[in-house]
């Protein structure tokens, strides 16, 4: 069986699954969507994820802490690693996994046909030496042990941000940590698939990528579309500092096309599952 996968930490991002569930929806998929939940998650909020238009299944994660004793480090990504619980979802041949802080403009189905682990080092068209695959967006074919085992890089993994200067330890640290000779063949995703939304003007100035519905660029290039727009950062574009966030860049002129292009969406989106 297949599925699209998204993880509910807190009920604060209750807004951006609700809209990435819309989002996937208006791609025409047949494929289910299912939020997966963060063990004891209250019923009531649970109710609310069952009820989202989309939403074709609610999941509890296991309540085991695959990392005990691991200081909380204050941090919005306190949760993060629930997402490893993920690649234990044997109920599942094969998942594809989408951050809650995503929005989908065209289809994904063709993901199931990608091998485990395929991803995308997002941000490389702009940074090259950005290099590590982004666990944004994933395809993922469970197996029973691998969340512990993933879990076992812990040590590897904050050693590693140490030595490079991090700030936080998160759940795409251990899984780089655990695969460091991704991609393997196969496995890196075209940059569409997983675009910052800061750079999705830069990506579209290349003349390989375009929105849904751009016009043709006159010249016959052809340009990739652009999938996915993942909105990184605390602030999150439903979340009121995100909003005054990107109002004052829209005032401040410090949006590009694409951008005012894609948060109108977003806006769009809001209202729509409001």
């Amino acid at each position: 069986m297949h599925a699209y996968v998204t993880l509910l930490s807190t009920g604060s991002y209750l807004p951006g699954v609700a809209c990435l569930a819309e989002s996937l929806r208006r791609t025409g998929t047949q494929v289910p969507l299912v939020v997966a939940v963060s063990a004891g998650m209250p019923a009531p909020l649970q109710r609310e994820v069952a009820a989202i238009a989309g939403v074709s299944r609610v999941l509890e994660l296991p309540a085991a802490d695959l990392l005990p004793g691991r200081p909380q480090q204050g941090h919005h990504w306190d949760r993060t690693f629930d997402k490893l619980h993920l690649f234990g979802l044997c109920e599942f041949s094969k998942i594809v996994y989408l951050d809650s802080d995503m929005v989908v403009l065209h289809d994904l189905d063709g993901l199931f046909h990608a091998p485990h682990m395929a991803a995308v080092a997002a941000g490389r068209l702009v940074h090259p030496g950005w290099t590590r695959l982004n666990s944004g967006l994933m395809v993922i074919e469970p197996q029973p042990d691998l969340p512990l085992r993933i879990a076992q890089t812990f040590a590897a993994a904050a050693s590693e941000v140490v030595r490079t200067g991090g700030q936080a330890l998160g759940d795409q640290d251990l899984i780089n940590s655990y695969y460091p000779d991704w991609p393997v063949a196969g496995a890196q995703l075209d940059q569409g698939f997983n675009v910052f939304f800061e750079h999705l003007d830069a990506y579209l100035a290349t003349g390989r990528y375009e929105l849904p519905g751009q016009p043709p660029d006159g010249v016959g290039r052809q340009r990739q579309p652009v999938r996915v727009v993942h909105f990184i950062g605390r602030d999150k574009p439903w979340m009121p500092r995100g909003r005054m966030r990107h109002l004052l860049a829209l005032l401040r002129g410090r949006l590009g096309p694409a951008q005012r292009e894609v948060l109108r969406t977003y806006v769009r989106l809001l209202r729509a599952v409001h």
